[in-house]
């Protein structure tokens, strides 16, 4: 499964390379800035290891909220003209607890990118993600608790593909890859919304993100690996300016 999200993201960046802005529409002289504040259901499955000790994951998304899995993200994007800027910042508190182990993970994901506009539905994304975790193992009988903290930061390029802005229903799909050894082995997201239009400023956001991170680092007693799938639905509200 992760690996064939991972394939189509790939594929579709590939294609945007190749997109020619033929119909894009003029380019503004206005600044115009999203800001797009998020609540986060997460649920994940993969594999974690705390200084050498390694356990497996699986909590599906039906377990997202019967778990109460949650976090808090922020979108902001400003553009002008064909050009913009943009931040996804992500923080989640995952946890659960599998066989006789507690598994907490505070889990941080900071993008910053700039986009070019490839024409009237579609942006390519260049940047880097900050990526920190704190992860604590419990384990019971004997009780032992261990932790570890790891930063690293990815590079990243991506797609996004969106409908016509200004109407009362906008779809958008943000997908990116990254790492590429130089941080996490490989990472990829892909992040669908639907803004339903509340106002001419203001949109209800409704969506779902896939956000797939495989990082090590040491050996031995020293060895910390996230290999992991995080998921979930979101809600939000977007302001335009």
């Amino acid at each position: 499964m992760k690996r064939n999200f991972s394939q189509w993201v790939v594929l579709a960046v590939v294609l945007a390379a190749s997109v020619t802005p033929a119909h894009a529409q003029p380019p503004g002289d206005e600044w115009q800035v999203f800001v797009a504040p998020y609540l986060m259901g997460a649920g994940m499955s993969g594999t974690t290891a705390v200084r050498g000790a390694e356990v497996d994951i699986d909590l599906s998304a039906s377990d997202i909220f019967s778990n109460l899995q949650f976090g808090a993200m922020g979108l902001v994007v400003a553009r002008k003209g064909g050009w913009g800027v943009g931040s996804d910042l992500i923080w989640m508190a995952l946890g659960t607890t599998v066989r006789n182990t507690n598994v907490d993970f505070n889990q941080g994901a900071f993008a910053f990118y700039g986009l070019r506009e490839l024409g009237p539905a579609a942006d390519v994304t260049f940047g880097a993600r900050i990526n920190t975790l704190q992860g604590t193992l419990g384990f019971k009988g004997p009780d032992i608790e261990v932790s570890q903290d790891k930063t690293w930061v990815d590079p990243i390029a991506g797609l996004t593909l969106r409908t016509a802005a200004g109407r009362p229903v906008q779809l958008r799909v943000y997908s990116e890859i990254g790492g590429f050894g130089l941080g996490s082995d490989f990472t990829w997201q892909v992040f669908p919304t639907v803004g339903i239009r509340l106002t001419r400023s203001a949109s209800l956001e409704l969506g779902y993100r896939w956000l797939d991170l495989d990082y090590a680092s040491g050996e031995g007693n020293g060895a910390f690996r996230y290999d992991v799938l995080t998921q979930g639905p979101v809600l939000g509200f977007g302001f335009r300016f």
